[in-house]
């Protein structure tokens, strides 16, 4: 397995790294060749397929100005800082079925080389006398195949599960207090060694040559990043959900329901307390098929007023409550 020398240029964001993965399956690799490389990075990433609202506590991110991202592979939600080292395995396509434990074996015996033992788990995990020290993920395309996971040197495990529960204050306690039974760093049973001469171990012990990127690969993968470092890339890749937005307005109790694809409002039904004085459908309807944002949203709220068909009601106040669903 060769190693990517890639000198730490995504400066602890991943765009830069899923872009190295995309070129290196693309353009570097070749039959029967496979790469390593480490990276660490600050913020929550979804899995590809994954509802960010359903997924992370914004309001908690946005207070603590953590960046939310969206990797290309599937699997569930993760936070990491820089205490918490993610890999990354680019290998040719195999005849045979993919299996995680194939590549994390070779992690497993790379910490069996420093006196630690830890097991593979399940699907995708790796484990640390019974708890939770790796999650992993994959994808596979006509380029070759993609694995990169997390390996919890330090991470902050109270921020993560902020990061990623629900806002009450009491689930995250006790969520706090589960993680911390489930998971663990492996800081202090690795005999003092840095998480800087973890990550050399890992590279001496699972690869066998380098690859050091030019800068033209560098220009190349920096222009590959630019898609997943775009918003619509973030918070538009999302699966078909449905949103609800329920306040009591001027005009009376509105409970907004919204149909969403691909960041566009399919469908927008009105419903609540209030007396409508006009059809109610045409108006919904002016917003079918309209980017899900405040510019568009105020762009259509220009040429109707929804006081035109709710009595009492409000545009900046109805405009408020639309807005205020949009996440990004």
């Amino acid at each position: 397995m060769t190693l990517i020398k890639h000198h730490n240029l995504g400066q602890l964001k991943p765009y830069f790294y899923f872009a190295l993965e995309e070129y290196a399956m693309q353009t570097l690799l070749k039959e029967h060749e496979s790469f390593f490389f480490t990276w660490e990075i600050e913020g929550v990433v979804v899995g590809k397929n994954q509802l960010i609202e359903n997924e992370v506590n914004l309001a908690y991110c946005r207070e603590q100005n953590i960046d939310i991202y969206r990797r290309p592979t599937g699997g569930g939600c993760v936070y990491a800082d820089e205490r918490n080292t993610m890999f990354s395995m680019v290998t040719s396509k195999k005849n045979t079925s993919f299996s995680f434990k194939t590549y994390l074996t070779k992690i497993i015996d790379a910490m069996e080389a420093l006196g630690v033992h830890i097991e593979f788990s399940g699907r995708n995990d790796l484990l640390y006398d019974g708890k939770k020290i790796s999650g992993n993920a994959f994808l596979q395309n006509k380029y070759g195949m993609l694995m990169h996971g997390t390996f919890l040197y330090d991470c902050d495990l109270e921020t993560m599960v902020r990061a990623i529960s629900p806002s009450d204050e009491k689930l995250i306690s006790k969520g706090i207090e589960s993680v911390r039974s489930r998971v663990t760093n492996m800081k202090s049973f690795l005999n003092g060694r840095s998480q800087k001469e973890l990550i050399k171990h890992f590279e001496n012990y699972i690869t066998t040559d380098v690859y050091e990127l030019t800068e033209d690969d560098i220009e190349k993968i920096q222009a590959l990043s630019l898609k997943f470092q775009d918003k619509s890339y973030i918070y538009r890749k999302q699966p078909a959900h449905t949103k609800v937005l329920k306040q009591r307005i001027p005009g009376g109790l509105f409970e907004l329901v919204l149909n969403i694809q691909q960041g566009k409002i399919q469908k927008l039904q009105i419903q609540g307390d209030f007396f409508d004085i006009n059809p109610l459908d045409t108006f919904e309807v002016k917003f079918d098929g309209i980017d899900y944002t405040s510019e568009a949203i105020e762009n259509i709220l220009k040429d109707i007023n929804i006081k035109d068909y709710v009595l009492d009601a409000d545009n900046e106040s109805f405009k408020a409550l639309l807005i205020s669903g949009i996440i990004e």
